[in-house]
């Protein structure tokens, strides 16, 4: 492949020393609300996390190598690592290096919008719609980042547990000193941030792109998330109800299994699809590598969440999976285009991009299964469910077999133990529920990466074995490499490192 050129130059603006001190623009004078909602155009990440959480979570299997070298080798060893919880040494797009600097480069734009605001709110001028989403940039960010290079959050850890740096001011010096703070005050730093751009948010400020902006819709969806992971069970489900609306629109894969499969990938991340809340444009290979990777999504795994009549209502699940031709192992839900943005008109180089869907009514909904149960408001619950059901099983309706926490309860008892912080605390029902709102999550967001954040929400153990050998290595319960490590050249300026 050839983006290794383009891949390096990239970097360049993202090097060890400016980490955390990029100026978005300092040659543009931010004198007017529009120039501001410009600048925040660069406060949303250009990079993912798909490629490596979802090569460390339980989606993926050791496949052998035959699909080696169909792979550019620094993805190749990248995807070993990840697959056995190592640290990732790649630092070129898709690495943790890449979307650390990605984050903070985003952060950096925010902070420099938020200082413009104050300046232009000073004179009398109105700029609350865009406050509201510099304040959610800047939140969103480091939720990712603590949930991505710390550990979950848990009351009984979340004071010694390294965080993130937050950083709430713009940059005005090279090697700026920063320091990791705790899970406890990264999160209580998101909260503030949170709650303060919410009722700010507008969806009048972003004109014919709203997708790629924090609508009202997309700031509550992430609302219903941080709630979820906090524990705050009435406030996440009245987010999820202000993210879904009234009348909300939902992914309907009986509609996509019609699809041909360019038509398929193509809407999955569109604009159009209405189940898109908040879309993300990044620098990514993983769109045009993921059915190619070794350590991926296989038959067996394929087989375990959709075999037939694996569900409560014993329907037929209407996800659909491919193989590429090359192998019955290069095996894809064809969620993903990739994006080819050339060097120049003639030339055959370029960087891949990719449309990441951040928020959806899909998994607000699932979201809220989960904020209801821990409510045991089953009957509001087991609606949610059916009309998951509806969307996801080919031909289900609900009125000819309904949902009831009975059936719930039967079908999920003897799934393994989920390990929330709050486990003590939960019946047998709830965990009934909040199984079922994992399960669904799981196969809703595959090959996106956000089981992994389920793993670590749940301290679910994963055991990777190896193909050949089939050695097992297992992520246990707090497992150290649960944290992904930091970069190393951030380490060397001096910021503590994860503890391995």
């Amino acid at each position: 492949m050839n983006y290794a050129a383009a891949v390096l130059v990239s970097l360049v603006g993202t090097a060890c020393n400016d980490f955390l001190d990029e100026v978005p623009d300092n040659r543009t004078v931010i004198d007017t609300p529009e120039a501001v909602s410009e600048l925040l155009v660069s406060a949303y990440p250009d990079a993912n996390c798909v490629f490596f959480t979802e090569s460390m979570s339980d989606n993926v299997t050791d496949r052998g190598n035959t699909l080696d070298p169909y792979v550019y080798p620094d993805w190749d060893r990248a995807n070993r690592q990840a697959f056995y919880w190592e640290d990732i040494d790649m630092t070129y797009q898709d690495s943790p290096n890449y979307y650390w600097m990605a984050c903070y480069q985003a952060i950096a734009a925010a902070n420099h919008a938020l200082e413009a605001i104050a300046e232009l709110e000073a004179q009398g001028v109105d700029c609350s719609a865009q406050r509201g989403e510099a304040l959610l940039c800047r939140a969103y960010c480091h939720f990712m980042l603590v949930n991505v290079f710390a550990q979950h959050y848990n009351p009984a850890y979340a004071a010694s547990d390294l965080g993130v740096p937050y950083v709430t001011e713009p940059e005005k010096e090279v090697f700026g000193h920063y320091e990791r703070i705790s899970v406890e005050d990264t999160y209580d730093k998101i909260r503030t941030d949170l709650e303060e751009g919410l009722p700010l948010v507008s969806n009048r400020a972003y004109g014919e792109t709203p997708k790629y902006h924090f609508t009202y819709e997309a700031a509550q969806a992430f609302a219903c998330r941080f709630y979820l992971y906090v524990g705050e069970w009435q406030k996440a489900v009245d987010a999820a109800g202000e993210a879904l609306g009234n009348n909300p629109s939902y992914r309907d894969w009986n509609e996509y299994i019609q699809m041909s499969t360019a038509n398929r990938e193509k809407n999955y991340t569109s604009v159009q699809e209405e189940a898109n809340l908040l879309l993300a444009s990044t620098v990514s290979q993983f769109a045009a590598d993921q059915p190619f990777f070794r350590y991926g999504y296989s038959t067996a795994v394929n087989n375990s969440l959709f075999g037939q009549n694996d569900n409560l209502v014993g329907g037929t699940w209407a996800y659909r999976a491919e193989a590429y031709s090359l192998s019955s192992e290069a095996l894809t839900l064809m969620k993903w285009k990739p994006y080819l943005k050339r060097d120049g008109v003639n030339s055959n180089t370029g960087v891949y991009y990719l449309m990441v869907p951040l928020f959806t009514t899909d998994e607000a909904l699932c979201d809220r299964i989960e904020a209801l149960a821990m409510q045991e408001r089953y009957d509001e619950a087991c609606r949610d469910i059916e009309t998951f059901f509806t969307n996801k099983l080919r031909g289900y309706d609900s009125t000819q077999l309904p949902v009831s926490p009975e059936m719930v309860e039967t079908y999920y008892r003897n799934e393994s133990p989920l390990h929330p912080w709050y486990e003590s605390q939960m019946n047998a029902r709830q965990m009934a529920f909040v199984q079922c709102a994992v399960d669904f999550r799981r196969r809703e967001l595959l090959m996106q990466g956000g089981r992994w954040f389920d793993i670590k929400r749940f301290d679910i153990e994963v055991a990777h074995e190896a193909y050949q050998t089939g050695a097992t290595d297992v992520l246990v319960r707090r497992d150290l490499r649960r944290a992904v490590q930091i970069p190393q050249e951030v380490i060397s300026y001096g910021i503590a490192p994860n503890p391995r």
